[in-house]
């Protein structure tokens, strides 16, 4: 299968002719980066270093009126994983749909990246090696001042009779502009499994964007209620604000503050599960740099989190900028330990990035974190302070 990705890549690059009626267009990424990993806690635990591939080549067919046809295919590697005899055959498909365009219409069908607003609640994860994509279809319709979005994919497929054990997921975003300078967004997303009594998990919620003057703000509040496997009743909550001020300077610099609370539950054993889950989100770009909160139940042992943050940021270039944040995470619910003690501490990290443009194709990006842990990390994994470092470049281009 993987073979003849690679043979259709080929003939759009080398046959043009067959498309004398459309327009192709090329896209690509190569992005390459060093990560140092010492991330466990341990001061006697060894260093890892290894090295994270990712390249991706795309091709948009148009007629350049109603439809798009969008192919894209990824490699995705780690350096040395395979041996120099091997071939894990890594090749496969990032992307492939169909788009439709009428008016204020638009449908996408087919296998797709998806991201609503600032990617806390679905975004493909873009800094991982291997990006979040659904299957299904999407469609949008834009009128004066508002937009509207809706979703269904299926994320797992059993092939079982009557469905057992498939899930799908229904969303609708609505984007309202209330003013020049204030947005307001609320949405909508309906996780399902088959049966249902597996899952069926309803997501309520909004998003709110604005200005005035230099100040800035970015706004988000979500409910989920439903039911989950155990027969338990689901009521979880997220809410997260990020206030930045602009100093409208040469340096562009700014500086923000922002809060982040993920609900917990505080007894597993009951008939409630109170931990929020937004498992099709980006957390790398809001839970610190280090990932230590990728899954919100298993990654808190459903205790959940509080993260209060803040950040300053400032291009010390006119090609190079920088952003050094400051994260102190708390639990919601406490840990409790049999000899009585309570803990609700997970620690407090530091990340230090940098960003370099070479032209208008390629970055280079590069920094680092440290993270002293609290009573819980220090209860679950050690005392010591964790670190970690990375280096790479990202090549990214498309033709206009």
């Amino acid at each position: 299968m993987k073979r003849y990705i690679l043979y259709l890549m080929l003939s759009l690059l080398f046959t043009p002719n067959l498309f004398s009626q459309l327009t192709v267009k090329f896209n690509g990424e190569l992005r390459t980066r060093l990560e140092i990993d010492a991330r466990n806690f341990n001061r006697n635990g060894e260093w890892q270093n290894y090295i994270d591939n990712r390249a991706r080549l795309g091709a948009v067919v148009s007629n350049n009126d109603d439809f798009d046809f969008v192919f894209k295919i990824i490699d995705s590697r780690t350096f040395g994983q395979a041996g120099v005899q091997n071939n894990f055959k890594n090749i496969d498909l990032n992307e492939v749909y169909l788009k439709l365009n009428k008016g204020e219409w638009e449908f996408i069908l087919g296998r797709q990246e998806a991201k609503y607003y600032n990617g806390r609640i679905i975004a493909p994860s873009d800094w991982g090696n291997v990006p979040i994509v659904f299957e299904g279809a999407t469609a949008r319709y834009s009128g004066k001042g508002y937009r509207l979005n809706a979703f269904a994919f299926r994320t797992a497929e059993r092939l079982l009779p009557d469905d057992d054990f498939d899930r799908n997921l229904f969303g609708l975003f609505t984007e309202f502009r209330l003013s020049d300078n204030v947005q307001f967004n609320p949405f909508l997303l309906y996780d399902r499994a088959t049966p249902p009594s597996e899952l069926s998990r309803l997501t309520l919620g909004a998003n709110s964007v604005g200005y005035l003057g230099p100040f800035n703000y970015d706004f988000d509040f979500a409910y989920q209620l439903g039911n989950i496997s155990g027969g338990k009743n689901i009521s979880a909550l997220m809410a997260a604000i990020t206030l930045d001020y602009n100093f409208r300077t040469q340096s562009k610099a700014s500086v923000g503050v922002g809060f982040d609370f993920y609900s917990g539950d505080a007894d597993p054993n009951d008939d409630k599960s109170t931990v929020f889950d937004n498992s099709y989100s980006s957390k790398h770009g809001f839970l610190g740099d280090m990932d230590y909160f990728k899954l919100i139940a298993t990654s808190t042992w459903n205790l959940g989190v509080m993260d209060f943050y803040a950040y300053y940021k400032m291009a010390l270039a006119p090609w190079l900028a920088a952003k050094l944040t400051g994260h102190y995470f708390n639990s919601d619910v406490v840990l409790k330990l049999n000899n009585g003690d309570e803990l609700s501490n997970y620690g407090t990290e530091v990340d230090l990035s940098f960003l370099a443009k070479y032209n208008e194709y390629i970055n280079f990006m590069f920094g680092g974190a440290t993270f002293l842990p609290g009573d819980i990390f220090k209860n679950k994994f050690g005392d010591e302070t964790a670190f970690w470092f990375y280096a790479g470049f990202q090549l990214s281009f498309s033709q206009k």
